[in-house]
């Protein structure tokens, strides 16, 4: 019987000829969805590559996640409030692309984001 590393399931895809889709990882397997998380895309994976994010229209790589997972303004917790979090940025800087940023749930970066738009609709009217 085998166990995921990750998941600690005993359970994985079967494939069509009825054989268990289990991956080799180090001493180990991985079942199917715990590899495809992993290794087939990598902006979840943690063990191989870097988090990627675009930031005016490029693609970056960062070593770590900038995410902590807790909402800056409401304090919802990611997993428990909100199902993931979206960094917000209160002024953009070309040479620093993480300096001036909130990390907000969906709910409070909807509610900035329209505040924003309704603001500056307003100035141009006048």
């Amino acid at each position: 019987m085998r166990i995921c590393l990750n998941c600690l399931s005993d359970k994985t895809n079967i494939k069509k000829n009825g054989i268990a889709n289990w991956y080799k990882h180090k001493d180990g397997y991985l079942c199917h969805r715990c590899y495809c998380k992993l290794f087939n895309n990598p902006k979840w994976n943690p063990i191989n590559q870097p988090r990627r994010i675009v930031f005016k229209d490029e693609r970056i790589s960062l070593k770590e996640d900038p995410r902590i997972g807790i909402c800056n303004w409401c304090c919802a917790v990611v997993g428990i409030n909100c199902k993931q979090t979206q960094i917000h940025h209160l002024e953009y800087h070309d040479d620093d692309m993480l300096k001036d940023t909130v990390e907000l749930c969906a709910r409070c970066h909807t509610y900035e984001s329209w505040r924003i738009r309704k603001y500056h609709s307003f100035d141009r009217k006048s």
